[in-house]
């Protein structure tokens, strides 16, 4: 049930104080100050919805209490009706101007005092609802603002990206070109050096010898093994970073917003190759892939998703850890989970992740955005995403999206 509104009566006539009093006792919860230092008291401790002041009092008049409500950022906003035998112009205009809402004068009438009092509470009412609706209005523009900005920011990343892509593609396809044609002419010369040793041995012991200690000096068969090492590595280097790139152009895609059949478990590969470097100094991570249909869906969007839970999977972990990632099918759907041994999520702020602008990370590290986005794609595929978590022990999210054929 709605309280009743709470008005402070300030006079210093007791006839005046029973009068208003046995009017308003029915209908509102009254105060009753005798002086305007106790009704400043009055107010501070617990502000009234509404003043009836009277004008002419001892030591401090209704002016000047006025003066210092209309001064006081917290209570400037209290409607003040001055009730006072003060009839003039002057002194009306005097109070209209220091703020006052209304003017009654005495003897009061009843039915006026109660209309008035009736209609500047009806008055607060709308206005502080009007208030508050304003400043949810501004929350959520600034909220959406906030959205808008950080899909810029993400559009802005995935097209440097693809940019980035692109520009080492061209240079890691020659180096891998060369190399392979350098692990063919390694190939001629160690053949050659072969053919070589087998005539070396027809000139004499003594040249023979002198050629051996020379070949072992130069330490050149250690140098030709070493070469095709140094070759199969860089080989293996330029194959990564093809699989790197082609992560990356598979996130950074222009098409989020186009459905495609697509693979679960190579989306999640896709991102475990891009976000690595992320997670290979601190993290095994573990995995275990069922045997998934193709579903029709946003790839890319999944993609973003999955790199966010396995980024903060790893940042979860301080020092050592291990990340799991399951896929399976059951029930015409795809179940997704990604588990850590990381510190896990206090539980007063398990029910907030999934909020806008949440995050426990410091000031300039996060933007409290990675989960609630990753809501709302799973909930655009009409999927699930839930979350299990404990302190000291770590956090399970599971993303549960049905099976959509071509």
């Amino acid at each position: 049930m709605k309280e009743q509104p709470r008005i402070l009566i300030v006079d210093d006539t007791p006839a005046n104080i029973k009068i208003l009093n046995d009017l308003l006792r029915d209908t509102y919860r009254v105060s009753v100050a005798t002086n305007g230092a106790d009704a400043l008291e009055l107010i501070s401790n617990e502000p009234p919805d509404l003043i009836l002041l009277d004008i002419m009092m001892p030591e401090m008049d209704g002016y000047e209490v006025c003066q210092r409500l209309k001064d006081n950022e917290s209570t400037r906003d209290i409607p003040v009706i001055f009730v006072t035998a003060m009839g003039e112009v002057e002194d009306e205009t005097r109070g209209l101007e220091l703020g006052v809402v209304d003017y009654i004068t005495k003897p009061i009438s009843p039915p006026i005092v109660l209309a008035r009092i009736k209609n500047h509470l009806d008055l607060k009412e709308i206005r502080d609802n009007l208030e508050d609706l304003v400043a949810e209005r501004t929350k959520e523009l600034e909220d959406s603002q906030e959205q808008v900005i950080q899909q810029e920011k993400m559009a802005a990343i995935g097209q440097l990206a693809a940019g980035v892509a692109h520009e080492i593609n061209n240079p890691t396809g020659y180096i891998g070109s060369n190399l392979n044609t350098l692990h063919k002419y390694i190939q001629k010369i160690d053949d050659f050096f072969s053919a070589q040793t087998e005539a070396i041995l027809s000139l004499g012991e003594e040249k023979t010898a002198e050629l051996k200690t020379l070949r072992k000096k130069m330490k050149i068969d250690f140098i030709v093994d070493d070469i095709k090492d140094l070759v199969s590595e860089s080989l293996e280097g330029i194959d990564r970073t093809k699989d790197i790139v082609m992560g990356l152009k598979n996130i950074s895609r222009k098409d989020q917003d186009v459905q495609s059949m697509a693979d679960i478990n190579e989306c999640l590969e896709s991102t475990l190759k891009v976000i690595w470097n992320e997670l290979k100094y601190k993290t095994t991570v573990e995995k275990e892939y069922g045997d998934l249909p193709k579903t029709k869906c946003f790839p890319q969007q999944l993609s973003q998703v999955f790199m966010n839970l396995l980024v903060n999977a790893g940042h979860a972990i301080e020092e050592k850890g291990t990340i799991s990632i399951k896929t399976r099918m059951e029930d015409d759907s795809i179940f997704v989970s990604i588990s850590d041994t990381g510190c896990g999520i206090a539980p007063e702020n398990l029910e907030k992740i999934f909020e806008a602008f949440f995050t426990t990370k410091e000031i300039g590290q996060g933007t409290g955005l990675g989960m609630s986005i990753a809501s709302e794609i799973i909930q655009k595929h009409n999927g699930e995403i839930d979350v299990e978590s404990k302190v000291g022990q770590g956090t399970k999210f599971t993303i549960k999206i049905p099976v959509v054929e071509e």
